[in-house]
């Protein structure tokens, strides 16, 4: 089987929180976020035989406990991924997928037949707000792209409610790029629309320190990041609506806030 294959980290302590993982980055994406870091694994194609990265796998076994498909966005190929969590299902890996959240139908592939153990959605703008989320997916500067992003804000509210409904461990997160997308209205919206989607304040939500200097569109690389007290004080601002809030930045990695 191929599979169109970007790169590997082969030991990460930072994809997945608490654990030790090797990285598979594929290629493809529908959206064309204009803050993306991996604009490369978009444009072009490279396919492998899944059996490199499986070899990859028995090599970076000994020393992490899980495998984290990325991207790009994985779920795009379905079967490759399928077939790639099952092989590390089958050598002991636990099995984590970040994914944009529109596709669903392969998230649901996935939890029937047992291969995966969390999904990290990525939430990029408030999910009661199609214009916003247009903005951040690309539609409004990237002719390339043609998505309605209002049914972008159903997908992604239909994988949420999926792994929520299915006891799947889940990870929601938003990247935060000054001037851009994560003003303090913006994250309150955000929160807001999760905690109206799930109905809880529960769910585990991180704010994303994000670096634009290797921005697809380049008129964003030299904005500034956040620092980790901008992030707090926007988990502040989250915390009215969720309490399982975490703040992840390159300085402290992955914080949870106490809110006491």
């Amino acid at each position: 089987m191929k599979v169109n294959y970007g790169s590997t980290v082969p030991i990460s302590t930072v994809d997945w929180h608490g654990k030790v993982s090797i990285v598979f980055f594929l290629r493809g994406c529908p959206y064309r976020c204009p803050y993306c870091q991996n604009h490369e694994l978009l444009f072009e194609s490279n396919f492998v035989d899944t059996s490199l990265l499986e070899a990859e796998m028995k090599k970076s076994r000994p020393f992490v406990s899980s495998v984290v498909f990325s991207g790009g966005e994985p779920l795009m190929q379905k079967e490759a991924v399928k077939y790639l969590a099952g092989y590390a299902k089958k050598i002991g890996l636990l099995v984590g997928v970040h994914t944009n959240g529109y596709y669903p139908h392969v998230m649901a592939e996935l939890i029937k037949e047992g291969l995966v153990d969390k999904f990290f959605i990525d939430v990029k703008a408030p999910l009661n707000d199609a214009e916003k989320y247009s903005k951040a997916i690309g539609c409004l500067d990237y002719s390339d792209i043609h998505i309605d992003s209002q049914k972008v804000i159903e997908k992604v509210s239909e994988s949420i409610s999926l792994a929520l409904e299915k006891d799947i461990e889940l990870e929601m997160r938003t990247t935060i790029i000054r001037d851009f997308m994560g003003s303090s209205d913006e994250v309150s919206e955000t929160a807001k629309s999760i905690n109206e989607l799930t109905g809880s304040r529960g769910p585990v939500y991180v704010l994303q320190q994000g670096f634009a200097e290797n921005a697809m569109m380049e008129s964003l690389r030299d904005i500034k990041p956040l620092s980790r007290d901008e992030l707090a004080e926007l988990a502040d601002v989250a915390h009215e609506f969720l309490d399982n809030i975490y703040v992840r930045t390159k300085e402290k990695g992955n914080e949870k806030v106490n809110f006491e």
